[in-house]
């Protein structure tokens, strides 16, 4: 084989020696870089799938929670309405023109409701813009018994009347007038309801 001039000099074969271990130094630098470039995408990896994980139990217990608010309130719905009051009953009465000799006309049972609601219809000729005042008397011995002073009209059935709630423990079985005036120093008589409450079977 014949020789290459120049090749068996000391210096060039130091600087072959000299790159050589430059390869070789670039080649473990770019392994070493390779192998830490793999073990930070590993943890680059990791970390998301963590980062995964959690944002899906986030997400599960956001829904647990929606799941709980939306059941407590369906409970707190249902227990409201279970809890509403009901309407009392309602004693709507027309104004008489004579008081009845033998005691009222009208009768109602008694209600075991703890309020009635009282409708008192007005008449015809009652003052339209007026503030009212309503007594209960004992229609046998004219005891007053319960009364609502300031009382604006409001409407029964389409007409004109007096709404007041009273006491069922003031409607006792037994014969009552209800007297109704315009409010203020001097009164002036409006209208006489009569209404007899009598015992339910019920209560019998």
């Amino acid at each position: 084989m014949k020789r290459v001039n120049g090749f068996d000099t000391p210096a060039v074969q130091w600087a072959f020696v000299a790159s050589g271990l430059v390869l070789m130094a670039v080649a473990v630098w770019a392994g070493f870089a390779l192998r830490a470039e793999r073990r930070a995408l590993a943890a680059a990896s990791a970390t998301v799938t963590q980062l995964e994980d959690e944002r899906d139990q986030l997400q599960a217990s956001v829904e647990r929670e929606r799941a709980a608010r939306e059941a407590l309130a369906l409970q707190l719905g249902r227990e409201r309405e279970a809890s509403a009051p009901a309407s009392p009953p309602t004693l709507t009465l027309q104004p008489i023109r004579t008081r009845s000799p033998r005691g009222p006309q009208t009768a109602v049972p008694q209600t075991p409701a703890p309020l009635v609601e009282l409708r008192l219809v007005l008449p015809a000729n009652a003052p339209a813009h007026a503030a009212f005042t309503v007594k209960l008397r004992s229609w046998t011995g004219g005891d007053w018994l319960w009364s609502r002073g300031a009382l604006t009209p409001a409407t029964a059935d389409g007409k004109p009347a007096i709404l007041a709630r009273v006491s069922s423990d003031v409607l006792t079985p037994g014969p009552y007038e209800f007297i109704v005036t315009t409010a203020g120093p001097s009164p002036q008589d409006v209208a006489v309801y009569e209404v007899s409450i009598v015992r339910s079977n019920a209560q019998s």
